[in-house]
């Protein structure tokens, strides 16, 4: 019996393991190739062979109670892909974000405060319309003379309201006035007290999650300083440090505070990729977050950690 079952073993690894035909195991080991299918059935009814198949909905839902119990955020949503390409990983993160934050949508009247960058892009670009009444969009911050489009703040607000038939806030106004005075006067303005009475007020914020590059862009626009060297990364233009503690690199800038955010009903981050993860720890660990959405990938490198 036991020369029997060494059998079914080697007859089991060069199957499952060395991905051998069973006609070349039966070349191998000098048997018929009936002979090797019976004994790696013989290998499975002795438990020899155990076959597991992992069902993805599980694997992620296991994921998402290991994030929520690790770092202690409210919400963890983690998508499967069937790649490790970062932009299929973000492709699919950004959908199943969509997925979480279609339902709060749709029940209209909602106070939506929106960052910027490419994961906030594609989010506005594959998100479908959306109908429900009530809902106002509007950005986190005044705007700045970057090019791109995903810097762009008041026109992702006005793409994301248009694809949702919300109505849209602009932020009339800089993200950093060239002086105190003129933050002070911009200040006084029925645009900027409009904006933000509603900063004041936030149901849903919907954020991605900057990492060191970040720091580079703004240190190019305003400047570098000595805090900029401990950021590694930010929410909605706060940094913050690998300690998750909040470090404000610029003064005289016109956004909506982290006080603004604390009170935030609900806080979602979307972010994916492997060069993401410190940045993503960081954020959870400054306990402001309500929400994550990320992949498998990213989940399990967090995790890692």
């Amino acid at each position: 019996m036991e020369l029997q079952k060494n059998k079914m073993q080697e007859a089991a690894i060069l199957y499952y393991e060395k991905n051998c035909t069973q006609n070349e195991i039966a070349k191998i080991m000098n048997l018929s190739r009936q002979t090797v299918s019976k004994l790696l059935n013989e290998a499975k009814s002795e438990k020899i062979v155990e076959i597991k198949i992992n069902n993805p909905e599980t694997t992620c839902s296991e994921l998402e109670k290991d994030i929520k119990a690790r770092f202690g955020i409210k919400n963890a949503v983690v998508c499967g892909v069937s790649s490790s390409n970062e932009g299929l990983r973000q492709l699919m993160t950004v959908k199943k974000a969509i997925f979480y934050i279609e339902p709060i949508l749709k029940e209209g009247n909602k106070k939506i405060a929106l960052s910027w960058g490419r994961t906030i892009q594609t989010l506005i670009s594959e998100i479908e319309s959306i109908g429900a009444s009530g809902n106002i969009v509007f950005p986190l911050f005044g705007a700045t003379d970057q090019e791109e489009d995903y810097y762009s703040s008041n026109e992702l607000a006005r793409t994301f309201a248009d694809k949702i038939g919300a109505k849209v806030k602009y932020a009339w106004f800089p993200y950093k006035p060239d002086s105190v005075e003129d933050g002070l006067l911009f200040k006084k303005t029925s645009y900027y007290k409009k904006i933000d009475d509603l900063w004041n007020n936030i149901d849903i914020s919907i954020v991605g999650l900057g990492n060191r590059k970040i720091i580079q862009t703004f240190g190019s626009i305003f400047g570098y300083n000595e805090k900029c060297s401990s950021a590694i990364g930010d929410i909605a233009t706060h940094f913050f440090n690998a300690n998750g503690e909040f470090v404000e690199l610029y003064e005289n800038t016109l956004c909506a505070s982290l006080d603004n955010l604390k009170k935030s009903k609900e806080i979602v981050a979307i972010a994916s990729g492997d060069n993401k993860c410190e940045a993503i720890i960081a954020a959870l660990k400054s306990g402001i977050l309500t929400t994550l959405v990320t992949d498998e990938y990213t989940a399990r490198e967090l995790l890692s950690y």
